[in-house]
C-alpha cells in the first residue's frame, strides 16, 4: 500500500509525512491518534500508517479503511484541550504528501 494519511479533525489539513513537510509546516507531521477502541498515542507520522513506533490500527474490508483513526497534529489537539472522544477522521484526499506547494503552509497553532 502506497501513502496515505487522515486529515485533522481541528484543522482539517493531513498529517503530514516528515519527507512532504517544509519549515512552515513540519509541526504537522508530529500528531495524536485516537483509534477505535480508545487507545491515545503520539510521535512523528510517516506517510505509511505508523506513528512513532506503532502501527496505526486499521482494517481494510474490500480495499476499504474500516475503524479509521481519529487524528489531530499534536499541536491542534493541544490548542482543543486534549480531547479523548473517539470520532473518525476524514482519509486525506491527498494522502498527506501529493500536494501543491503553500497547500499546507499554516503556521503553528498557538
Amino acid at each position: 500500500m502506497g501513502l496515505f494519511s487522515w486529515d485533522c479533525k481541528s484543522c482539517d489539513h493531513p498529517m503530514l509525512s516528515e519527507y512532504a513537510t517544509n519549515h512552515v509546516n513540519q509541526w504537522m507531521n508530529d500528531v495524536v491518534v485516537i483509534e477505535h477502541d480508545g487507545a491515545i498515542f503520539t510521535g512523528k507520522y510517516d506517510g505509511y500508517g505508523r506513528v512513532g513506533e506503532r502501527d496505526i490500527q486499521i482494517t481494510v474490508v474490500n480495499h476499504e479503511f474500516v475503524n479509521e483513526p481519529c487524528c489531530y497534529h499534536r499541536a491542534c489537539w493541544d490548542k482543543a484541550g486534549t480531547p479523548t472522544e473517539y470520532s473518525p477522521s476524514l482519509g486525506s484526499d491527498d494522502q498527506g504528501y501529493f500536494f501543491n506547494e503553500g497547500d499546507h503552509d499554516m503556521k503553528e497553532p498557538g
